[in-house]
């Protein structure tokens, strides 16, 4: 199975369970900052990386007439997505491409608004960033989200963990690395938030499990257990295993190049 087959499987299992991607605890915090920024900039066309939970993208066809277009992974996906809302008028105005984050199937240029949620730790960030970057025309904005280290959490100890249980992870950014990291892709910051979100983390564990079905719950309890009071001071991880998580939401606008 190629690693693109695999992130294909992840995201058919979650969009099924909606915990990972566009979950129910975020939607309304990031829904109204998305829709800040429509109403702002007025784009003409939005394009969105990935279906998501589907209800974000159902929402701002509801509330906006704008010309919208979905670059998702899986076929299946949006086989799916297209039957459960097939009486739903408003999905005749979104249109749907099936395709590699990595290798974006838009026009150079094509994009007034370009959405990203909570899928850069799956993919290549950097590439995705210059695809992104590509498909944006310049002056127009990328609205992106999704979980960020604790800024104290240097050695990334939340990092280490969901690499245990999530074979899939790359990394979450501390967030001033992703302002400078953005800012070096070409990117201007115009605003920016970062909420906090309450977890369990015996949740996580055992939903990577149901998919994963390995042996790692054991390991990832006792490096819990190995680092419990630096988890307690970062995240405040309690007896139970709940802990609080940062969540970053950011606009930038895509630099035009310096004519120097």
């Amino acid at each position: 199975m190629t690693i693109l087959e695999k992130r294909r499987e992840f995201l058919e299992f979650d969009s099924n369970n909606n915990f990972y991607i566009e979950p129910e605890n975020r939607h309304s915090a990031v829904r109204e900052r998305l829709f800040d920024i429509i109403k702002t900039y007025n784009p003409k066309i939005i394009v969105k990386a990935g279906i998501g939970s589907g209800r974000l993208l159902l929402d701002i066809a509801r509330e906006f007439d704008i010309y919208m277009l979905v670059v998702e992974p899986s076929l299946n996906i949006i086989k799916d997505f297209l039957q459960k809302n097939r009486e739903d008028e408003t999905i005749e105005r979104i249109k749907f491409l099936n395709g590699d984050l990595h290798d974006f199937p838009v026009d150079y240029y094509a994009a007034d608004l370009l959405i990203c949620i909570d899928y850069l730790d799956i993919f290549d960030s950097s590439r995705c960033i210059d695809e992104f970057k590509r498909a944006l025309q310049f002056d127009k904005i990328l609205f992106i989200s999704g979980t960020v280290l604790n800024s104290d959490d240097i050695e990334g100890l939340y990092d280490d963990f969901m690499r245990m249980v999530f074979p899939l992870h790359n990394d979450y950014y501390l967030e001033n690395d992703f302002r400078t990291f953005l800012e070096l892709k070409g990117f201007e910051l115009m605003k920016s938030m970062l909420l906090k979100f309450e977890n369990n983390i015996k949740s996580e564990i055992e939903y990577f499990a149901s998919i994963y079905n390995d042996k790692s719950e054991d390991s990832a309890y006792a490096f819990l257990q190995s680092n419990r009071e630096k988890f307690n001071e970062l995240y405040c991880m309690d007896d139970e295993y709940n802990f609080s998580t940062s969540y970053y939401i950011g606009t930038y606008m895509r630099k035009k190049p310096d004519k120097s």
